[in-house]
Formats: structure tokens, sequence, C-alpha cells
């Protein structure tokens, strides 16, 4: 069995199962789990909300303001839980001392990061089941305003984020455990180039072509067409589909290279 993820002989799809079984029930063993879930996506949720109240009650000409910044708000949590999920469920098993142990088992390094990918998805779900649901009670907001579109966009944000949660994984495997902030602060480097709270037009031209290489830009920017417009941009959302498949792809050999060399030099049993 090749550790860069060739499939093994049958069993992966139960593989991956317990392994998903395995970390979600991390989250209702471990209260802080919850508080990091749920609490801070509500906390960002009020923040602003309470922001959009003041611009709508200051009379600034912003259409639609609840859905752009509430909806900002949401879908960047998206974004952020996929990421950093990705990676500090990886630290999980760093911090258990059970990196040798799992990877001592016929788990390949593809069913590894699908099992990590299927954990984002579903802490994802809860996480934005509740800033929905709070979006309703307090602000009378229904996430469900960008109709059909969020579901390519939401999915993009993920993949996105799941690669870069990726990203930080690969680091933290090269660099050690000391490394482990990565997998928080990794989200947030690319924030001022994704247009999340602001349109692409403020950008000063480095920072908007820089932005253009960015699939949460390209997001935000339909999303925010969508709510002022009413119309999907159809390019902005191939465009954010293509540089996300050219990213995971680049990642996923990141990954496999990182790894090996792991292996290699037996820094795997020394990752603390």
């Amino acid at each position: 069995m090749s550790r860069a993820g060739r499939p093994s002989e049958g069993g992966g799809l139960r593989r991956v199962r317990a392994l998903v079984l395995r970390y979600v029930l991390l989250v209702g063993r471990d209260p802080s789990r919850v508080v990091d879930l749920v609490v801070w996506p509500f906390i960002d949720l009020t923040v602003w909300g309470f922001l959009t109240l003041y611009v709508n009650r200051v009379g600034a000409d912003l259409p639609n303001a609840l859905a752009i910044f509430l909806g900002a708000a949401m879908l960047w949590n998206v974004f952020l839980r996929a990421s950093q999920d990705a990676s500090v469920s990886f630290l999980d098993d760093v911090w258990a001392r059970s990196v040798v142990t799992l990877f001592a088992s016929p788990l390949t390094l593809v069913e590894f990061g699908g099992s990590l990918l299927v954990v984002a998805v579903v802490k994802v779900a809860l996480a934005l089941a509740t800033m929905a649901a709070a979006a309703w009670l307090f602000y009378a907001f229904s996430i469900f305003t960008f109709g059909f579109a969020l579901l390519p966009f939401a999915a993009n944000l993920v993949l996105f984020g799941y690669t870069l949660g990726l990203v930080a994984l690969a680091m933290i495997i090269r660099f050690g455990g000391r490394w482990a902030i990565l997998a928080w602060s990794v989200p947030w480097l690319v924030l001022p180039f994704s247009s999340v709270y602001w349109p692409e037009s403020v950008l000063p031209p480095i920072m908007r072509t820089i932005a253009q290489a960015s699939p949460m830009n390209h997001v935000f920017e339909g999303m925010r067409a969508v709510v002022t417009t009413g119309t999907l941009p159809l390019w902005r959302l191939a465009a954010a589909t293509a540089e996300n498949l050219v990213y995971l792809a680049l990642t996923a050999a990141l990954v496999a290279r990182v790894f090996r060399n792991a292996l290699d030099r037996g820094a795997l049993p020394k990752l603390r």
C-alpha cells in the first residue's frame, strides 16, 4: 500500500466512515469544540447584524445592506470552518499522539483526506444552520435570499477552505507542531483579497489583480451581484470553480510529497 494515496484492497469506505465518526464524536464529548462550532459564528453574526442595523438607521445609501453584511458573515464562516476543521482534525491526532497508530493501519492518504473533507462539510452544515436560525430569529433574514446560487458558491467556499486547510496541514507536517497556529491563521491571510465585506472595486490596482486569483473573490462578488441585481454571473462561478480545481490538485501533490518526505525522515512519530 502506498501512503501517497494508491487505493488499497477494499474497506476504504468503511475506514473513511470510521474516521469521520471518530472526529464527529469528539465534538459531542468536548464542550470547547461546541463553543468553536456554534458560539463564535453566532457572535460574528451578532456583530455584523448590529452594524447592519446601524447602517440602516443612519440612512446610508446601501441597498440590501442586511443581505450584503449578514450574508457575507455567514458565507465567510462557511469558508473559515472548512479551512480550520481540515487542519485542526489532524492536530487532534497530533495532540492525542495517535498519528503513528493512524497511519500504521491500512488507511491511505487519500482516505484520510476524504475523511477530513467529510468532517469539514458536516461541521460547516452545523455552523451554517446555527447562523441561519439566528439570522432569521433576530434579524428576519433568510439565507435562502441567495436562491439557487447559494449551493454552488457555498460549495466553492468549502472547497477553497479545505484546500487552504491542507496547505496548513502540509506546513505543520513539514515544520512540526510548533507551527500549529497556521491551522487558525492561514484563512485570514486571504481575507484582504476576497471582497467579503467590500466590493472588489475599492481595492488598489495591485490587490485587485491578486484578487482575480482568489476563488473567494469571485464567490463574494458573485453573491453580491445576486443580491443587488438579481442575476447570477456565471463567469464568476466558472472562474471560482476552475481556480479551486487547480489549487486543489497542486495542494494534493504538495501534501503527498510532504507526507512521503516525513515518512522517509521518520518525522511523523516526532510530531508534537
